[in-house]
């Protein structure tokens, strides 16, 4: 079935204001998800909304996903849309045409709120300073900026520092609300780094950024086994990833540890696998892959484990975030 998306929205006489509506239609038609991505205007603008309705379907969409991108609900969204959806769908009986939610409120928007607000307040205050050089003043400047765009001190105690780090290796805010802890997550972690069990990742970037001399200091080590022989033999015999055989190839070293995965979905499925069949008894799993495919699912499918884990809910992740996690824990580990 091919879809078609249509983003609408009011429509301005400045031309310029137009240009917004346009630039996210391209964000969107770069996410390679949809077959045809276009834009249209209520009024005071072009193209209208039955001008696009009849190009995308001209074109042999059979489903046609019509989006306001309206920030809260009014006359428009309520009466005047769905008014204009009757008539096209009398005309277009062939089409499937939905009707999504507009934006609403929604925490994101905050987020954005707060960095407009955080980006003019900053420019005012240090628009004229000399910039900061000192590698400890950058972080602890850094940390300040982020006490001020998140409400850190209503989240649990022990999350703060995870929080505080993934948005400092990021510069997401987002992370403050799409991380999600198993209640015995950070406890978890802890206790393993302080019992001398091992830290598994998935690939070697992951490996390279996690604090090695702590958990060293308290019996661990770092493993990483995706680029070892035996690994690339073995996905060559069985015709999958890498990051899948060396999830099978470390169940031993990740007896009581703590597997990182910051990059590989395959690899995430994989060890969730191992560990329903009780092949894998890690202590925490910390599940951030970062893409397009099977990203999301494998966060998914990591919530049905028994064993503590620490994800977050859509595509982003990364080696990035995912060592500082770690980090933060094996940091956590040295102070408790």
């Amino acid at each position: 079935m091919k879809t078609g998306v249509i983003l609408i929205s009011h429509g301005s006489k400045l031309s310029s204001g137009n240009d917004g509506l346009f630039q996210v239609a391209d964000m969107l038609r770069a996410m390679n998800r949809w077959d045809i991505v276009d834009a249209a205007f209520l009024q005071l603008a072009e193209p209208g909304f039955p001008e696009v309705v009849k190009k995308i379907v001209e074109s042999g969409i059979n489903r046609l996903v019509v989006v306001p991108l309206l920030l809260f609900k009014g006359n428009h969204v309520y009466k005047d849309i769905p008014e204009m959806l009757e008539i096209e769908k009398k005309k277009h009986p062939q089409v499937e045409f939905i009707y999504s939610n507009n934006i609403g409120a929604d925490e994101r928007i905050a987020l954005i709120a707060a960095d407009r607000i955080h980006e003019v307040l900053t420019e005012k205050q240090y628009g004229n300073r000399d910039r900061i050089e000192q590698p400890q003043a950058i972080v602890d400047e850094s940390f300040e900026i982020i006490n001020k765009l998140v409400d850190l001190e209503s989240m649990p105690e022990l999350h703060r520092p995870i929080i505080q780090r993934a948005i400092h290796a990021t510069g997401d805010t987002e992370y403050a609300y799409n991380l999600i802890f198993h209640p015995k997550a950070v406890d978890a972690g802890i206790r393993s780094i302080k019992s001398g069990k091992n830290i598994i990742t998935d690939v070697n970037m992951v490996k390279a950024g996690i604090t090695s001399g702590p958990v060293e200091k308290f019996g661990g080590k770092i493993v990483c086994k995706i680029s070892d022989k035996s690994v690339i033999d073995e996905a060559k015999r069985q015709g999958k990833t890498r990051a899948i055989v060396a999830m099978q190839q470390s169940t031993d070293d990740m007896k009581g540890g703590i597997v990182v995965i910051g990059n590989a979905p395959t690899a995430l499925f994989e060890l969730i696998d191992l560990i329903k069949r009780g092949l894998a008894q890690p202590a925490l799993v910390v599940g951030i892959p970062v893409g397009f495919v099977g990203a999301v699912e494998a966060k998914h499918a990591l919530k049905d484990i028994s064993i503590p884990y620490i994800t977050n809910t859509n595509r982003k992740g990364g080696s990035a975030v995912a060592v500082s996690i770690v980090n933060a824990i094996i940091k956590l580990a040295k102070e408790y």
